[in-house]
């Protein structure tokens, strides 16, 4: 009678740490599988980025880009020097404008830093 019951308490033990592992194991794929799906998500941000996308990264409309691009031009042509990321950084290419995006993280930590600020 007792080594059944030894028996018995060593079964239902065994199962426990099966049922608990199993349950862990759920538990770390479905966090591993959120992650990536929000990665996913940034990772569907272009590098290089024409200005609709950009309005869409900063959900903007392309109207308001547009103007931040040509107040930063107009302040621009009077100066001989200025801080890199005080201007919106973009190229031309083929006569459109494009923009990096790891340039424009800067730009927005330049102006978040110093507090700038379109009026």
């Amino acid at each position: 009678m007792r080594q059944s019951t030894y028996l018995i308490g060593i079964v239902l033990l065994g199962l426990s740490i099966i049922i608990a592992a199993f349950i862990v194991s759920n538990t770390a794929s479905n966090t591993t599988n959120i992650g990536e799906g929000s990665e996913s998500a940034i990772s569907s941000i272009p590098d290089l980025m024409t200005i609709t996308q950009l309005a869409e990264y900063f959900q903007i409309s392309e109207q308001s880009i547009e103007i931040i691009i040509s107040h930063d031009d107009w302040q621009r042509e009077g100066l001989s020097s200025y801080d890199t990321y005080q201007f919106i950084p973009y190229l031309l290419l083929d006569n459109q404008k494009r923009f990096i995006k790891t340039e424009i993280d800067a730009w927005l930590k330049y102006r978040n830093d110093n507090k700038l600020n379109y009026d």
